[in-house]
């Protein structure tokens, strides 16, 4: 009985160091994906307004009342993205405003040469998402499909039920992209400074995990369709 009493103890008291362990290790996980997410969002903030303040400059001399309308819109944006770096996560129907805002602005710029069509789900509206997620993705619709396309353009957002996931879409009809150059930049592999879509696809993958990662596709000539689905239940804080 003493022996079997001796083992029962040390059997629990192993348990006990096991589960300290294993309690420490998920503390640590926690706090480094809690670091890398306020080191993605500190990165994007002065990405967005560097970028933003430079088609205010472009604007200036060529057209001073389209950049006064630009610099009241981007003051709305500003005004309301501003506070979101406190917050988690928004309603996906807050993070379509600010990206429609931020077409809006651009829109300015490009007059009828940007176009901007919407088809959202009204059930996926208030699904909880990081905030600023999708604004890298239009951001790169833009700039980097559309400004050196001749003609019209169009930019798409969709959000759509997919049973117990919701699919977002940014897609355009824009010039394209090498597919080995944005592969590398999501195996963050690619040489030079931080890009959009790679800050999204960590974040998408830091919060939700790996499966839910961003998914672009692209050939030159061809546009861009930017992807991601994410659990319309699972738990959408770090907590």
């Amino acid at each position: 009985f003493y022996l079997i009493s001796a083992v029962v103890h040390y059997l629990f008291l192993a348990f006990e160091a096991s589960h300290r362990a294993e309690t420490r290790l998920l503390e640590t996980e926690v706090a480094a994906r809690e670091a890398e997410l306020r080191a993605l969002r500190a990165q994007l903030d002065p990405h967005f307004l560097f970028n933003s303040l430079n088609s205010v400059s472009a604007l200036t001399g060529s057209d001073p009342q389209a950049a006064r309308r630009m610099c009241l819109l981007l003051a709305g944006f500003l005004r309301k993205s501003l506070g979101l770096g406190a917050r988690e996560t928004i309603p996906l129907g807050e993070e379509l405003y600010l990206a429609e805002t931020f077409l809006a602005i651009e829109q300015v710029r490009f007059g009828v040469r940007l176009r901007v069509e919407t088809d959202i789900a009204e059930d996926t509206l208030s699904l909880a998402v990081p905030p600023l997620l999708l604004q890298p993705l239009v951001e790169n619709a833009v700039r980097h499909g559309l400004a050196a396309k001749e003609g019209i353009g169009t930019v798409t957002l969709t959000a759509s039920d997919r049973g117990a996931e919701a699919e977002i879409v940014v897609e355009d009809d824009g010039v394209g992209a090498d597919p080995d150059r944005i592969r590398a930049i999501l195996d963050g592999t690619a040489e030079g400074e931080s890009h959009g879509i790679g800050n999204v696809d960590s974040r998408l993958r830091a919060v939700y995990g790996d499966d839910c990662g961003l998914v672009v596709e692209t050939a030159p000539g061809a546009g861009t369709r930017c992807s991601f689905r994410i659990p319309k239940f699972a738990p959408h804080t770090l907590s």
